[in-house]
């Protein structure tokens, strides 16, 4: 399907909600895939990643007395 201007819209509006769903407990929601790139023709179907900073090195690690 040709490019949908549309698309980056769509994901703003589903990333707003999800941001205000899952608050501080994610440190990123990203628009990836072929939507994610303007002019490229793509299945109508918007891709979000979600991640958290569970594998920054910037976490201190919990111990059995530590819950972190």
């Amino acid at each position: 399907m040709p490019y949908d201007p549309a698309w980056p819209a769509i994901f703003a509006r589903w990333g707003e909600h999800l941001r205000a769903t899952l608050g501080d407990a994610v440190a990123r929601i990203d628009h990836i895939g072929s939507t994610s790139v303007p002019g490229l023709a793509a299945k109508p179907v918007i891709d979000i990643q979600i991640s958290d900073d569970l594998c920054s090195p910037n976490r201190r690690k919990a111990g059995p007395s530590d819950p972190g």
